[in-house]
């Protein structure tokens, strides 16, 4: 793995770490002045946490494979089919998830976030599964670095409604 790659995935860990802690003092913050979340809250803050948590751990784990001596072919296709499960699997458990915390149709900007993630989850397996990219790099660094940035996406747009108290 060259260097700038491996700089990139241990820097995206390092982000996506300080992201999961910024939410989680958020929340710890809220419980100590008496406000606990409501479920719709709770479920917009374990998904900022486990997008997280999953870029970190996907970013590490490219460099785990090669630590371990994976060649750049097996590599790219071995990373990019277990994120592309991760990013099938998990939107569609957080809709199942929000349906419970709330009902009413989803909100348009997590149906493009959604819609989005199943475009690059398409560019994870052409990458895993044909030699169209050639097994490179690229779209494994992109569905890795989209895990985090829906997450903030999704943090930024419903800051409001985390922020809100029980009325």
């Amino acid at each position: 793995m060259d260097h700038l790659v491996s700089d990139y995935f241990l820097n995206l860990a390092q982000v996506s770490i300080g992201f999961v802690a910024f939410s989680t003092i958020a929340v710890v913050l809220r419980e100590v002045m008496g406000t606990p979340l409501d479920p719709y809250q709770t479920l917009l803050v374990r998904f900022v946490i486990e997008c997280g948590l999953a870029a970190t751990i996907y970013a590490l784990g490219a460099v785990l494979l090669v630590i371990v001596g994976l060649t750049p072919p097996t590599l790219w296709r071995v990373a990019s089919a277990a994120l592309g499960v991760f990013c099938l699997v998990y939107p569609t458990h957080y809709v199942y998830r929000r349906r419970r915390a709330k009902s009413g149709p989803m909100p348009r900007r997590a149906v493009t976030i959604f819609l989005l993630t199943m475009a690059i989850d398409a560019e994870l397996w052409l990458n895993a599964l044909t030699p169209i990219f050639r097994y490179s790099v690229g779209p494994y660094a992109v569905g890795v670095t989209w895990v985090l940035v829906q997450a903030g996406i999704i943090l930024l747009l419903t800051f409001g409604e985390f922020m809100r108290t029980r009325s």
